[in-house]
């Protein structure tokens, strides 16, 4: 029987599509389990609303903002956040570490997943195949010239274990490394670089960096040394100026860009009026194995929150 007194709240768009018995696994340990009513990401009073609705014990987090406001206001009941996802810089670790409100996140499960989206990115630019797919359809039979992912340098800025994974991925392709990072590793396969050497060599620039602190702009866009730049985000939409690109993209710089992540969600801005840009609605962990595995992994992130709390 669940108690009404402990209940949690799951933020994210879609939780449990991917594995339903979840749901039940937390309704089994006397759990009720709220749902993302407005099923796409919430904003941060829309978030505030939720929890005092129904002040749930525990929150099974998306990418909303979870701010020293949202936290303070949840102070007398929250006391768990687990992301359903790698990243955490949505949630204000300070106010929850003074609150005593335990945070996880799922580490590590969805580096495969973004990774291989991106590299699915990085060839359909390289090939135009979104847009000659939509020429196709409309009466269109004409043949684009593409390139070859085999002899381009690709510039990754970002090298966590998504970031050397899809380096892993494109020298399989006979592609060249080089990549730029806040840590202080050294990879022998790839070659270490300032974020303005890369803007100054790469044919393929991919985004795998964390935080919100804005990357590329109209300043680093005009520091691109070649034409014809292939520019892929599946990391952050805070991490590069929309504007900017499509400007850039009007003078040529940026031949194609790929886009999963855009600084304000749900996307509908004007790049989607332009034939040389793919648009995906930030899916880099739907792919059903990975999207199963953090779904589990949050769960049981969120169990163990709870019982150190003393909760269950």
């Amino acid at each position: 029987m669940v108690d009404r007194e402990k209940i949690v709240l799951a933020t994210t768009s879609s939780f449990a599509s991917a594995a339903p018995g979840l749901l039940e696994s937390l309704q089994a340990r006397g759990l009720g389990v709220i749902l993302n009513p407005f099923h796409r990401k919430l904003r941060e009073a829309e978030l505030q609303d939720l929890l005092a609705e129904h002040r749930p014990v525990g929150l099974l987090a998306g990418t909303e903002p979870i701010t020293r406001p949202v936290l303070e206001q949840a102070r007398d009941y929250l006391k768990v956040i687990s992301r359903v996802g790698a990243g955490w810089d949505n949630v204000d670790h300070e106010a929850a570490a003074g609150l005593n409100i335990r945070v996880y996140r799922t580490e590590g499960v969805l580096t495969q997943a973004v990774a291989e989206l991106t590299i699915g990115l990085m060839l359909a630019g390289l090939r135009a195949i979104a847009l000659q797919d939509r020429m196709l359809r409309g009466g269109q039979w004409q043949k684009l010239m593409g390139g070859l992912l085999q002899g381009k340098l690709v510039g990754i800025i970002g090298f966590g274990a998504i970031g050397q994974r899809v380096g892993e991925l494109v020298r399989a392709f006979g592609a060249e490394v080089m990549y730029s990072d806040l840590q202080d590793s050294e990879i022998p396969w790839a070659q270490r670089a300032t974020l303005a050497e890369i803007l100054a060599r790469a044919d393929i620039i991919t985004l795998h960096a964390s935080g919100k602190k804005r990357l590329l702009g109209a300043e680093e866009f005009k520091c691109l040394g070649k034409r014809g730049v292939l520019l892929i985000n599946t990391a952050r939409g805070e991490l590069l100026d929309e504007t900017a690109l499509r400007a850039c993209m009007a003078e040529g710089g940026v031949m194609c860009a790929a886009l999963d992540v855009f600084s304000e969600e749900p996307y509908g801005g004007p790049l989607c009026y332009e034939n040389n840009v793919i648009l995906t609605p930030h899916i880099g962990s739907y792919a059903r194995e990975a999207r199963q595995l953090m779904e589990e992994t949050a769960v049981s992130n969120l169990l163990r929150g709870l019982r150190d709390a003393g909760i269950i």
